[in-house]
């Protein structure tokens, strides 16, 4: 939670509202609480093999509020996702690992990683 407000960086209590200038903080104090919430469903889902959700859920968390732990948890949850399709890869599986690659780059785009994973895949497959 937040110890200081971003307005005055007077220090916080209790209440939502900024004693020294005012600052009514509610929605600020709602998107931690909804950042930790997804952040906690995001963990429950990988525990419980849904990586597809565990995904939409870290995006949330990550959309509330860009904390470090929710970097990480989403940093761990591509770099898991690519030693799935390196492992498909080395089994010489390249349309699972095709296929799983799309799954995932629907979830997360903007990975580099996950780019630079697909143009190798269909560098494979043209190679066959």
């Amino acid at each position: 939670m937040i110890e200081r407000c971003p307005c005055c960086k007077g220090r916080l209590k209790e209440n939502n509202v900024c004693s020294r200038c005012q600052a009514d903080l509610s929605s600020l104090i709602n998107a931690q609480k909804a950042a930790k919430t997804w952040l906690s469903k995001a963990l429950q889902f990988l525990l419980s093999n849904k990586i597809e959700q565990s995904c939409i859920a870290i995006k949330r968390s990550l959309y509330f509020e860009e904390t470090a732990i929710a970097k990480s948890f989403y940093d761990f949850l591509i770099q898991q996702q690519i030693t799935e399709v390196l492992t498909l890869l080395a089994q010489a599986d390249v349309i699972s690992a095709k296929k799983r690659l799309y799954q995932i780059r629907l979830l997360i785009p903007s990975s580099k990683k996950l780019q630079q994973l697909d143009g190798f895949a269909n560098y494979l497959l043209l190679a066959k």
